[in-house]
């Protein structure tokens, strides 16, 4: 096989923007390939002229099995690439953290796309200790195989300066990631599948997270919020998804008593639309120490749908900093509830502003179109 005609996607975890990039990728190579565990399907399906070798699929359901995975997509990955694409250009993506390994230690053609940054995000919620021999290990292979990857690639300015540390000077090229605005159609509540399921009055003021309830997510913030708004009918609070805090959100309900809260497992991809636009107002939120490290990627999603975002992330976060950008919405520290509060209360009593932050959303979403998968041409 000719080399350079074919080109390999490495990611354990991926959907509708690996799609997207492969779609865009064809228009040079003969061959797309993909190496992934799950594929998960939008409004773009996955080619059949595209090639998909099926790996274990991403388990995050606890650290045993989340480490497990990796290590097993990871062998995967090596042996497929081995013995079938040796002469590929290879992308790979940091899901597992290891499968930029991959190429390295098999001397191929490959770049770097660098979605969360390792070892930081580990130390960061403790799966390593900086002190340990794992963690120097982890930086001396970062900094050999970000040194051998033709191009690396990251999602933010923020994550590119910190990635930076690792690359010896080598041009970082910054590609943020995309939505598309045709997935989110204006969804009136008289339509919206999700809204019918909560049986709450229809001009209350709902304020919504739906996405990962990941570690690095401090979900736990919206329950304080319910809870400082429960003698307050106007408004309700609503959590759709599910992962690590899952059982800990529906045990403070519990604990609480709080009836002004809705916590929904994840619902079916076709609805996202609908749990996108169910709320008056969308929540983000980031760990403070994944500030620069990752952005979520559903905040590009929710510039879609046209409402303001509520994000609670450090005020130096990328997150932070696309928001104030934008202006489409606010960023709060997650310490700051009363002042939270007191932008809920604004958001829900002046209209002009409210319009103001959703077409502000939606402009900014003209700048996040997968047309952005052309850079990895």
């Amino acid at each position: 096989m000719a080399e350079n005609k074919t080109v390999v996607i490495l990611d354990q975890a991926s959907g509708y923007l690996q799609i997207d990039m492969l779609d865009a990728l064809s228009k040079k190579y003969e061959k797309c390939v993909i190496i992934a565990g799950s594929i998960v399907e939008r409004e773009t399906k996955l080619s059949e002229d595209y090639k998909w070798h099926k790996i274990i699929k991403y388990d995050k359901s606890s650290s045993l099995k989340r480490i497990f995975t990796w290590f097993v997509a990871t062998l995967q990955m090596f042996f497929i690439v081995l013995f079938k694409y040796r002469n590929a250009r290879i992308i790979a993506i940091t899901n597992p953290p290891s499968a930029p390994l991959v190429p390295y230690l098999l001397k191929v053609s490959y770049d770097v796309l660098v979605y969360d940054l390792y070892p930081d995000a580990l130390v960061n919620f403790n799966y390593l200790s900086k002190e340990g021999w794992v963690h120097k290990m982890f930086i001396h292979f970062t900094k050999n195989i970000f040194k051998s990857a033709n191009t690396i690639y990251t999602l933010t300015p923020e994550l590119a300066k910190e990635t930076s540390k690792y690359c010896g000077g080598k041009e970082i090229k910054v590609v943020p990631i995309w939505t598309n605005n045709e997935f989110f159609p204006q969804i009136d509540r008289s339509e919206n599948l999700i809204f019918e399921k909560l049986g709450i009055p229809n001009d209350a003021f709902i304020i919504c997270y739906s996405g990962n309830l990941g570690k690095t997510h401090p979900i736990e913030k919206l329950v304080e919020l319910a809870n400082a708004f429960k003698n307050e009918s106007d408004f309700y609070f609503l959590i759709i998804g599910g992962g690590h805090k899952y059982d800990l959100i529906n045990k403070l309900i519990e604990d609480l008593k709080l009836t002004n809260i809705k916590l929904m497992p994840w619902q079916p991809i076709a609805l996202l639309p609908h749990n996108m636009q169910v709320g008056n107002l969308n929540v983000v939120t980031l760990d403070e120490g994944a500030a620069d490290l990752s952005i979520p990627s559903k905040t590009f999603n929710l510039l879609s749908v046209g409402k303001p975002i509520l994000a609670i992330c450090s005020k130096q976060s990328a997150l932070s900093n696309l928001l104030t950008r934008s202006n489409c919405g606010q960023a709060y520290e997650a310490t700051e509830l009363n002042e939270i509060k007191n932008f809920i209360y604004n958001l829900q009593k002046d209209k002009e502003n409210y319009t103001t932050y959703g077409e502000n959303a939606k402009r900014a979403s003209n700048h996040f179109t997968k047309e952005n998968a052309i850079q990895f041409l």
